[in-house]
This record gives structure tokens, sequence and C-alpha cells, in this order.
């Protein structure tokens, strides 16, 4: 495989492995002037922490090793005594955290948006007044929105509708977080600036490892009452890596220029579907609301293997038939693809001529 040639249409990011991971040490500037911190505080931890306060536009932030932790710990000082949150059904929160914020800081999920990427304002409503007059009334701590959605392709939140999810709890005087693991991809398809979408929230939560190049990570960012001292509770959570610099570093080397290059790369990726649908070779849906996530027709799988087989002697990769992605398995007759900054690893026409060639 020649890395820098490579083109993976299955993450959010370029491609993860050891030797990746190896190359991306080695490609650092200055591996001894790195800045050590200790116990993930200090150093260029803190370098870490103050570049995604500027790109938030929040007073503070603090470096997670894991998303699952980033949105367990915004929840929790967002709500403080109140311990009901408002979530969506379809949400990495209520789905794939194994309980977390139930068992381990006794906080009450109510999943709202049955099989949706998000509830409706109406809906809301109904469970804060349903709450209101219920016989032992406790107030809504936290609503909580993900976008974009894994569990629904991708698919973006509307801004519109974040807005006026987020407009009625500032009314109701409840904070709001966003899960947008993924936000870099969500800006890069609606361009919406990222700091327009987190200045909707309280705090915001960011994945790091998913597009960085490093092998794990997780910002929050959000008010100083909010984020400062919540090194404690990360401790207390076993969160605070004893030594967090080289990987910190991975991620602020990564990150120059790269909400440029996933805008770049989107439109690029936009361009080489509508080719490949223009072809009539190949059918790519554009779903509404999407974000980086794509579903491409297959025909039958043994053609499908036999153009995959042909692009990886280009190093272009496309993800396995039926591959199971948060225990969803897609339909027989299509492959989910998505767009990353890979895809600038080679020219768009020589792309498209790979796909040409390969399905010949």
């Amino acid at each position: 495989m020649t890395i820098n040639k490579t083109i993976s249409f299955s993450g959010d990011g370029l491609p993860n492995s050891p030797q990746i991971l190896a190359d991306n040490i080695q490609n650092l500037p200055d591996i001894s002037s790195i800045k050590p911190d200790s116990y993930s505080i200090g150093g260029i931890v803190d370098e870490l922490e103050l570049k995604f306060s500027k790109i938030f536009n929040k007073e503070k932030s603090i470096f997670l090793p894991t998303g699952t932790l980033a949105n367990h710990l915004a929840i929790r000082e967002l709500s403080g005594i109140n311990s009901k949150v408002i979530v969506p059904e379809q949400s990495h929160i209520y789905q794939d955290s194994g309980d977390t914020l139930q068992s381990l800081s006794g906080i009450n999920l109510i999943p709202s948006g049955l099989n949706s990427p998000c509830y409706e304002l109406n809906e809301l409503e109904e469970i804060i007044f349903k709450n209101n007059i219920s016989r032992v009334p406790k107030k809504i701590g936290c609503i909580v929105i993900e976008s974009p959605v894994r569990r629904q392709k991708g698919k973006v939140i509307p801004y519109e509708q974040m807005k006026l999810i987020t407009d009625f709890a500032k009314s109701n005087n409840i904070k709001t977080h966003l899960d947008g693991a993924r936000i870099y991809m969500m800006s890069a398809a609606t361009k919406v600036s990222i700091h327009k979408y987190s200045s909707l929230f309280d705090t915001v939560y960011c994945s790091l490892w998913k597009y960085f190049g490093a092998p794990w990570g997780a910002i929050l960012s959000g008010p100083k009452k909010i984020i400062e001292g919540m090194q404690h509770t990360r401790r207390m959570f076993g969160g605070s890596i004893p030594n967090s610099s080289l990987n910190a570093a991975i991620i602020l080397n990564g990150i120059n220029n790269f909400e440029d290059k996933m805008n770049n790369a989107y439109d690029q990726g936009i361009i080489l579907f509508k080719m490949l649908n223009d072809s009539e070779k190949y059918k790519i849906y554009f779903n509404d609301n999407h974000s980086n996530v794509f579903q491409m027709h297959v025909d039958n799988e043994d053609n499908y293997n036999k153009i995959k087989s042909n692009l990886i002697n280009n190093n272009i990769y496309l993800p396995d038939l039926n591959r199971e992605t948060y225990g969803i398995i897609n339909s027989k007759n299509l492959v989910d693809i998505r767009i990353n900054i890979s895809l600038l690893n080679q020219p768009i026409e020589e792309i498209y001529n790979h796909f040409m060639n390969a399905s010949s």
C-alpha cells in the first residue's frame, strides 16, 4: 500500500494502522521540542485545549481519551442536580454507551425522536409539559443533539432545526450539548461554519482521533464554569492518561489546514460522484441532509468484488459488502461510501478513470 496515494471510502479520515501511526510520529516537525504533560495536564496538552477553545469560540476546553467520556462529563456537569436529560433515540449516547450515564452518574435519559435523526420541537414541548405536571416533577437538566447521526447514515440535523431547539432550551433555562464528533464533516457538507454551530450550544464535543492521525482523543469545549475543575472528574473516571503529549502533538500537526482540506475533499467528492452517475456505470444516491456518507448501488456481489479488487491495484479501497456498523447491516444492494481527505491523494480525473477501468 502506497500511503500518500491511498484513497479509502470507508472512514471519516485517512486510513489508520500501526504503520501510519508510526509515520505520523516521524512526520512531527520537532519531537524534541514537545512540552510534556503530567496526567493530561500542562505542556502541549494546554496548547491543544487552547487551540480548540478558539476553534469553537468557547472559554475553556479539556482533552479526553474518548467521546463516550466527553459526552458523559458534559451532560453530568450541565445537568447538575437535575437528573433528567433529553437525548435523540438514535444517538450514540443512548444506543452505544452501555447505559454509562444511568449507571455511573444516576442520570435518567429520556429518548425522543424514535427511529429519526432527531426529535422535533413539539416533541420536546410535550415531554417538558408532562414532566412539569407530573406528581413528582423534576427539572430537565440538559437537552442533547447529535449531528451528524451515524446510525442514520450520517444525516445532518438542519441548522434551522438546531436553532429552534436551542432557542427553546434557552427560553426554558435548560442547558444544551452538541455531540459533534463529526462536526468537520457536517460543516463541509452544509457550508455552515464550525463556529456558527458551536455558538448554539453550551458545550460541544468533537472527536480527534477520527481524522487527525492520532490513536485516541476527544475534546470538550464550553464555559469556564463548566470545564474548569473537570480534570478531577476525568481522573475519577480513569480518563487522565499519564502521558498525552505525543498524542496531542500528532493532533495539533494533523489539524493544520484540516478544515480547508475537508471542504476541498468534500467538494471534489461531490464532483466525482456526479461524474460516476453520469457515466451510468455507477449509481450513487444523494440523500437529504447527508454529510460525508453516501450509498452506492450494487448490482451483484461478484461484480462489486471485482471492481473492489481492481481498484486496490490503484490504491483505492472500497468498503466490504454487508459490513456491520453499530449493529446495522446495509441492504445487500447498497454499500456506504464516505468522503474524507484521502480523496485529495489523487486527482479526481485520475480516480474517475480508475473507476471506469475497474468496471470494464
